[in-house]
């Protein structure tokens, strides 16, 4: 990883050296500097069953979905059942595009307030995001009818906010717009999520199956490397 260094620190180390320790390498690693891809979404799948006392009449408590299968996916980590989805995902683009893609729970030597021991300060969930967001090469935000996006929508508007992103803001990004990707299925409706790119000058991307995603994100981290080799594309900007 290379770029100027940032403030983000965890038990003595930088967060980046975190994520070179933690973050999962892909099977074959085509390039000599590793591209780190931090992919963000909900973790929790919609379960009607919790929330409506005749969802046993449904044919499933679930919303059938691009990318989570309620079938497998459930048993794929002890818990949120759409993570499961999103590390599927995270392991096709290191299968096909040699990224370090990760999730916030891979940085496993950095626990969250709630999971850190007596002798750990631990870092809060969106302490986590903003840092691994901006430590990485490229963010993928992921959204589908099927997960609870509650979280993950607030995480979007802090981590666009702490950047300096929105529109008009008195002071200088502190990171590129080009290396932050929204995707939603074109199902998805979200007013705040939609109006992103009028707020935050960053554009959201449709697509409509799995394989049009992955696509779709191939085609945003080839746009990130290219503008990188061609000039000054700092991962973040220190004040």
């Amino acid at each position: 990883m290379t770029g100027p260094p940032t403030s983000f620190t965890y038990d003595g180390d930088p967060v980046k050296t975190h994520l070179q320790r933690c973050a999962p390498q892909p099977r074959t690693q085509s390039r000599s500097d590793s591209f780190f891809v931090y992919v963000m979404g909900p973790y929790t799948a919609f379960d009607a069953s919790f929330a409506y006392p005749n969802a046993a009449a449904l044919q499933s408590p679930f919303i059938e979905d691009p990318l989570f299968d309620p079938e497998t996916h459930p048993h794929k980590t002890g818990h949120g059942t759409y993570e499961a989805a999103l590390a599927e995902l995270c392991d096709e683009l290191r299968a096909e595009f040699g990224v370090r893609a990760f999730l916030a729970t891979d940085i496993r030597t950095i626990p969250t307030k709630a999971d850190a021991g007596p002798d750990e300060p631990g870092m809060s969930v969106l302490e986590q995001s903003i840092a691994f967001a901006a430590c990485s090469d490229a963010v993928v935000f992921v959204f589908t009818n099927a997960g609870l996006t509650t979280g993950a929508g607030s995480e979007v508007g802090a981590i666009l906010g702490e950047f300096q992103l929105r529109r008009g803001h008195p002071r200088e990004p502190l990171k590129p717009r080009q290396r932050i990707g929204i995707f939603q299925h074109e199902a998805f409706e979200s007013a705040s999520i939609e109006e992103i790119p009028y707020t935050y000058g960053i554009g959201t991307r449709e697509f409509a199956t799995r394989p049009a995603l992955v696509d779709d994100i191939k085609g945003f981290l080839e746009n990130v490397r290219r503008e990188a080799q061609a000039g000054p594309l700092p991962k973040f900007r220190s004040y």
